[in-house]
C-alpha cells in the first residue's frame, strides 16, 4: 500500500512538473521555438541541484543548462525562470493565506511571511516601473564596469528580464492560468498522497504539513536533502520515502528525454491539449534583432542610456520580427540593413522623423518609376510610409553586387560597358524630354546647396580653422584653401553656367554603390534615388558619378582615421587603377556628348555634391569630417586647374 501511494504521489508530482514545463515554455515561445527535451533536462538538473544546495540555486543551474542550447542564451533563460518563480510566490502566498483563513493550525507565520514577500515584490515592481529611467541608467553603469563581453551579457540579461515582463501580454493568459492551476492542483494532490504514505510509516503527516515543510519559512534556506533528513527522527522508512519522492521524478524526467523519437512524439502530442507545440515556420519576436555583437551592444547602450527613446521605440516596432545580419548604412540618414525572416533574405531601409519623410518620397519615386516600367530598378517587396517613419524592403540576390565591387572583380572594360549602358538608358528614359532650367530653381539651389553648406563648414567645430587657411596640405600635397577658391562658388559664374543645364527627372544619387550589377549576367539596376535637389538636372547625376570616380568617395568611406595638425590633413587615401580607368572612360563620354561649358558645369555639380555631404559628416562622423573636407579641396583644386579663370 505504501509503495502504491508513493508511486501515485510521484506520478502526480511528474504531472505538476509537466504543467510547469508547459507554463515555462509560454514565456519562451514568444521569442523562439521551445525545446521541450532540453527544458525537461534543465528542470531535472535544477531540481537535482536544489536537492543538494540551498537558496534555490538550482533555478540558476536550470537557466544555465537550458540557455546554452537556446537561441537567445543564458540571460534570456534566466529571465524566464525568474518570471516562473515570480508567479509561484504569488500562488504560494495565496495558498498559505487560504490555509490561514481556513483555520489550519501552524501556518500563521508562514502566511505572514509570504504576504509580506508578495507585497514587497509588488512594491518593487511598482518602483521599477516608476523609476525605470534611473534604473536603466544604473544597469548600464553597473554593466559598464566590466569588459565588453561581460557588459553585453549583463545588458542582454537586463533587456531579457524587462521584455519577459513587458511581453507577458503576448502570452495567452487563459492558457497560462490553466497551466498554473493544473500544476498546483497536481502538486497539492501529490503532497496529499505523499502525506498518506508518510502516515503509513508513523510520521503523522497531512497534505498541508508537506506543503509547509516544502515552502514554509524554515525551508527557505534549506536543501531538499535537509528536509528529508528531518524525518529521520520519526522513521527511517519515512525518510526513505521522502528521498524517493524527491529523486524518482528527476530520474523519470531525464529518462523521458532518452526515449525513441516516436515515443517522444507521442508524449508531445499528448501534451498538445494543454499547450500546442508551435509550427516549424511560426513567427517569433526577436529579443534583439541584431546578429553582430557590436550592433547589439551599441543598441543596448543607447536603450539603457535613454538616448533617443523615440528612435528605439520605432526601431523595435519595425524590426523585432526580423534578424539583422549586417548593417550597410553609408552616407545618408537612412539605415540600410541585410535582414532575414522565415520568408528569406532581403534588404531593409528605414528612417524616422524628417528623414523618414524624405525616404517616403524616395519610396514613391521608386514605385512611380517601376509602374512606368522603363528603367531597371530594385524590386520593392513591401513598405510603408507612416507619420514620422518610413521603411521598405528590397529583394536580395546573392549575385547582385554594387558596381564598386563589380569593378574590382571584373575587367574594367566590362564595367565601362555596363556604365555606358546605364547612362544611355537614363538618357533615353529618364532625361528625355528635357526642359530649360528655371532661374528661380537655380537661385534656390545656390542659396541652399552652396552658400548654406559653406556656412556650415566655416562654423563647424574642427573645420572652422581649416576653412580659414588660404593653403592646406593634404597628404603632403599643397592645395588652395576655401578662401583662395572663392571664384568657384561665385553666384554670377555658377548662374551663367547652370542656365544651360537641361532639366528632367533624375536619379539624384548616381554613385557606384547605387548601381547594382548582376555578376554573370552583365545586367544592372538602380537603388536609392535622392529627391529634393531643387535644380533637377541630369548634370547632377553625372556629378554624383564623378564624386565616386573622380573624388574617390567610396575609398574614403573605408578609411577609418584622419589626423589634423594646423593646416595639414593626413589620411590613408587608396585609389585603384580601375577607378582611374573608369573615370577616364566617363570623362570621354561626357566630352563626346556635351560642350566644354556643360562639362565644366557637371564638374561644378560634383563639387557642390561634396559641399552637400559635409553637414552629414559634421553631424554624424565628426572625427572623420576633415578627411571629407580634404576630398572637397582636392576636387576643387582639380576643377580650378582644369578650368582656369578666363581673362577679362
Amino acid at each position: 500500500m505504501t509503495a502504491a501511494l508513493l508511486l501515485g504521489s510521484v506520478a502526480l508530482l511528474l504531472a505538476g512538473h509537466l504543467f510547469r514545463l508547459l507554463r515555462w515554455e509560454q514565456f519562451i515561445r514568444i521569442y523562439e521555438r521551445p525545446m521541450r527535451g532540453v527544458m525537461l533536462r534543465g528542470m531535472a538538473v535544477g531540481y537535482g541541484v536544489n536537492f543538494l544546495l540551498p537558496f534555490h540555486i538550482g533555478d540558476v543551474f536550470r537557466a544555465w543548462f537550458t540557455g546554452r542550447r537556446m537561441k537567445n542564451g543564458v540571460g534570456f533563460a534566466l529571465a524566464t525562470v525568474i518570471m516562473d518563480r515570480f508567479l509561484d510566490v504569488w500562488v504560494v502566498a495565496l495558498l498559505f493565506g487560504a490555509f490561514r483563513l481556513a483555520g489550519v493550525p501552524g501556518v500563521r507565520d508562514d502566511a505572514l511571511y509570504y504576504l509580506v514577500f508578495a507585497v514587497v515584490l509588488a512594491a518593487a515592481l511598482a518602483v521599477v516601473i516608476a523609476l525605470r529611467g534611473p534604473i536603466k541608467r544604473l544597469c548600464l553603469a553597473v554593466c559598464g564596469i566590466f569588459n565588453d563581453a561581460i557588459k553585453l551579457d549583463g545588458l542582454e540579461f537586463c533587456w531579457s528580464l524587462i521584455n519577459t515582463f513587458k511581453d507577458l501580454r503576448r502570452v495567452q493568459i487563459g492558457r497560462l492560468a490553466l497551466n498554473t492551476g493544473l500544476m498546483w492542483v497536481s502538486y497539492l494532490a501529490s503532497y496529499g498522497v505523499l502525506a498518506a504514505a508518510l502516515s503509513g510509516c508513523g510520521a503523522g503527516f497531512g497534505g498541508v504539513d508537506v506543503f509547509t515543510m516544502l515552502f514554509g519559512t524554515d525551508a527557505v534556506d534549506l536543501t531538499s536533502f535537509s528536509l528529508t533528513g528531518r524525518l529521520h527522527a520519526i522513521s527511517p522508512l519515512a525518510q526513505g520515502l521522502m528521498l524517493a519522492w524527491f529523486l524518482l521524478p528527476l530520474l523519470a524526467m531525464w529518462a523521458v528525454t532518452l526515449l525513441p523519437a516516436r515515443l517522444r512524439g507521442g508524449i508531445n502530442r499528448a501534451a498538445a491539449a494543454a499547450a500546442p507545440a508551435p509550427a516549424a515556420d511560426a513567427d517569433y519576436l526577436n529579443l534583439l534583432p541584431q546578429v553582430d555583437p557590436r550592433d547589439r551592444s551599441a543598441f543596448l547602450s543607447q536603450y539603457f542610456g535613454l538616448q533617443n527613446k523615440q528612435y528605439v521605440t520605432q526601431f523595435l516596432r519595425i524590426n523585432r520580427g526580423v534578424t539583422i545580419l549586417e548593417d550597410h548604412s553609408a552616407g545618408s540618414n537612412a539605415t540600410t540593413m541585410l535582414c532575414m525572416d522565415h520568408g528569406g533574405t532581403f534588404w531593409r531601409k528605414y528612417a524616422f522623423g524628417a528623414d523618414g519623410d524624405k525616404l517616403a518620397v524616395q519610396l514613391a519615386w521608386l514605385r512611380d518609376r517601376a509602374a512606368e516600367g522603363r528603367l531597371p530598378l530594385c524590386e520593392i517587396l513591401r513598405g510603408a510610409a507612416e507619420p514620422g517613419c518610413c521603411w521598405y524592403d528590397m529583394a536580395y540576390a546573392p549575385t547582385a553586387v554594387s558596381m564598386f565591387r563589380y569593378l574590382h572583380s571584373n575587367p574594367v572594360e566590362k564595367s565601362a560597358a555596363i556604365l555606358r549602358d546605364v547612362l544611355t538608358t537614363l538618357d533615353a528614359t529618364l532625361y528625355t524630354p528635357a526642359r530649360p532650367a528655371s532661374p528661380a530653381a537655380i537661385e534656390a539651389y545656390l542659396d541652399g546647396k552652396v552658400d548654406a553648406n559653406l556656412a556650415r563648414i566655416r562654423e563647424a567645430r574642427g573645420l572652422r580653422e581649416l576653412a580659414a587657411y588660404d593653403r592646406v596640405w593634404v597628404n603632403g600635397r599643397s592645395c588652395k584653401g576655401l578662401p583662395a577658391l572663392g571664384r568657384l562658388f561665385d553666384h554670377a559664374r555658377l548662374r551663367a553656367l547652370f542656365a544651360g543645364d537641361p532639366v528632367a527627372t533624375i536619379h539624384g544619387d548616381l554613385t557606384l554603390e547605387n548601381i547594382i550589377c548582376r555578376t554573370g549576367e552583365d545586367s544592372w539596376y538602380l537603388i536609392d534615388p535622392n529627391t529634393g535637389n531643387l535644380h533637377e538636372s541630369p548634370f547632377l547625376d553625372y556629378g554624383k558619378l564623378l564624386q565616386s570616380l573622380h573624388g574617390g568617395y567610396e575609398f574614403m568611406m573605408m578609411t577609418p582615421r584622419v589626423s589634423v595638425h594646423e593646416n595639414r590633413i593626413d589620411f590613408t587615401f587608396t585609389r585603384s587603377a580601375a577607378y582611374d580607368a573608369l573615370f577616364a572612360a566617363v570623362r570621354d563620354y561626357l566630352n563626346d556628348r556635351f560642350t566644354p561649358a556643360q562639362v565644366e558645369s557637371i564638374f561644378l555639380h560634383e563639387l557642390i555634391h561634396w559641399l552637400r555631404l559635409m553637414p552629414y559628416k559634421i553631424n554624424r562622423d565628426r572625427k572623420r569630417a576633415p578627411m571629407f573636407f580634404a576630398g572637397l579641396l582636392m576636387v576643387a583644386n582639380d576643377i580650378d586647374a582644369w578650368y582656369p579663370e578666363t581673362p577679362g
